[in-house]
């Protein structure tokens, strides 16, 4: 236990002190496609919308479907954070819509009709500190669908 701890605080303070490497931003489901970053954190906000409407259409969509989505929190104009450690244009397709019922994604082109905005953040460090920078993230930003906190918890 001594030695897990320890790493967890080692990797806690490189967190700390990861700033991004380059960040891109897309308002545009269709221009995930543009996007260079190969490995990071992603955010996946609502713009101009109804954040309770928007939250009633996941759930139905979910209850309905019996598809892969994350898991509900509360309603909020940030609706997922999350990262990919691979291939994060990847991950975003799926989150999308492109991909199996069986895959653990948002499925934005079955359900969501609003704007949206996708932020992009690239981060050069090992998977346990990516991991605790999007917990960290995820904690302050409160997405209303997914993990609310940490996955290292």
């Amino acid at each position: 236990m001594k030695f897990y701890l320890e790493t967890l605080i080692k990797d806690a303070v490189v967190a700390l002190k990861s700033l991004p490497l380059k960040e891109e931003v897309i308002i545009n489901l269709q221009d995930i496609e543009n996007i260079t970053c190969t490995r990071g954190i992603y955010i996946i906000e609502e713009l101009n919308g109804d954040k309770q409407k928007t939250y009633n259409a996941f759930a139905e969509h979910k209850r309905k479907e019996y598809v892969a989505m994350p898991k509900l929190n509360l309603p909020s104009n940030i609706l997922y954070v999350g990262s990919s450690r691979k291939n994060l244009k990847s991950r975003l397709l799926q989150h999308a819509g492109q991909c199996y019922k069986g895959t653990y994604a948002l499925h934005l082109k079955n359900w969501f009709e609003g704007q949206i905005k996708i932020t992009v953040k690239e981060y050069n460090v090992s998977d346990s500190v990516l991991q605790l920078i999007e917990d960290g993230i995820s904690f302050e930003l409160k997405p209303a669908f997914g993990k609310a906190g940490g996955n290292n918890k």
